[in-house]
């Protein structure tokens, strides 16, 4: 091990530890930075990242060591990864259970951490919630502390307008929570089944376990719609407020059923399910829109659009003065584009023009009200 390695391995076991100086912090921090595909921030609370950094310390501490020869120095590093390790999972248990029991708001959620963020709250079976920031919900890193439970066994997650989060759930199963969704399901899939109850938007890449296949059943009553799998990629978007129900493959074969009628997708199919009709369609798109942060508009009208938009950026709906005929839009778009931006750009692609007044969006025909 060199000395820069063996350096920041004493520096991530002083930071496990909290007798990491402000100093040292800041230069662990920055070479967490370098060479990784997402930048890693250290938070102030210990437990706010817990798992990318317990993945991180134990590959950085390790590395150089697999598959090298070294003097008897080398049975000491491997113990004090190990260390690092073990004390990453101990520490995020503690966090968890030392939490005082609170309640969280998604409206005030949504006010203080704005557009772009990674926010959600975790209620567990007892009814505890929990505040999740910038990280992956790792449910079979974090599955001990929910076997004592006594409440209805069920852990739902919830995100606030403007953010989205990503779990992992027991089974390997990734899911990528859509803004203003919810998501619940059993801390053990019971039976041989694995059902997850969905409000709003989630893509899904689920683990292939076919012996157990994997379902999906949107849980607003006016669009009451079962989805079931076996291993495949897929996306669902399901708002309360939405007139349909769509849902996207993009890999694997897709079941949906609703009462007496159902219907099956394939790869770069697409359904959308209103009034209790199926319509499908084949539309090519690259599954990276869903996971990699953009938003994508398939021949949608403005007023979809629009909800979109209120979504995403925690604003609220004004009309005023709308041209009579329903526009239609497609296209990608990156959720990191402002707002301001967002607009203009349907500005110039419709008729429609907008005010923006605080967090009011204004939709409206005249051009003399610009932001």
């Amino acid at each position: 091990m060199s000395q820069s390695e063996e350096k920041y391995a004493e520096l991530a076991v002083k930071w496990v530890d909290k007798s990491i100086s402000p100093e040292e912090r800041q230069e662990f921090n920055d070479w967490y930075q370098r060479d990784q595909d997402q930048p890693l921030v250290i938070p102030a609370e210990f437990a706010a990242d817990c798992q990318m950094h317990k993945e991180r310390i134990y590959e950085k501490v390790l590395a150089g060591i697999e598959d090298r020869r070294e003097p008897e120095g080398r049975k000491l590093w491997k113990s004090v990864a190990v260390a690092v390790s073990i004390a990453v999972l101990f520490s995020v248990a503690l966090y968890f259970y030392l939490q005082p029991a609170r309640h969280f708001d998604l409206e005030q959620l949504a006010k203080e951490y704005g557009h772009g963020k990674h926010v959600a709250v975790l209620t567990d079976q007892d009814g505890r919630q929990f505040l999740l920031e910038d990280s992956i919900f790792n449910m079979k890193a974090e599955a001990q502390r929910f076997t004592s439970g006594s409440g209805n066994s069920l852990v739902k997650i919830e995100t606030p307008r403007g953010s989205h989060h990503q779990v992992l759930l027991e089974d390997g199963t990734k899911v990528w929570l859509g803004a203003a969704s919810s998501m619940s399901w059993a801390v053990e899939f019971p039976g041989n089944t694995r059902n997850i109850r969905l409000s709003g938007a989630a893509y899904f890449e689920v683990a292939h376990h076919p012996e157990k296949p994997f379902q999906v059943k949107v849980i607003n009553n006016k669009k009451a719609l079962d989805i079931v799998v076996i291993g495949t990629k897929f996306n669902v978007s399901a708002y309360p407020e939405d007139p349909e129900v769509k849902t996207h493959v993009f890999e694997g074969v897709v079941k949906l059923s609703s009462g007496s009628q159902s219907t099956l997708l394939t790869r770069n199919e697409q359904v959308s399910f209103r009034n209790g009709i199926f319509s499908a369609k084949e539309v090519k798109i690259d599954e990276g829109w869903m996971r990699f942060g953009a938003l994508y508009f398939d021949n949608d009208d403005v007023y979809q659009v629009m909800r979109v938009i209120a979504r995403e950026y925690n604003v609220e709906l004004e009309y005023h003065k709308v041209p009579g005929e329903r526009m239609h839009l497609t296209g990608i778009i990156s959720r990191r584009t402002s707002l301001k931006e967002f607009l203009h750009i349907i500005e110039v692609a419709t008729d429609y023009k907008f005010s923006l007044e605080g967090k009011r969006v204004i939709v409206f025909e005249n051009n003399d009200h610009r932001y």
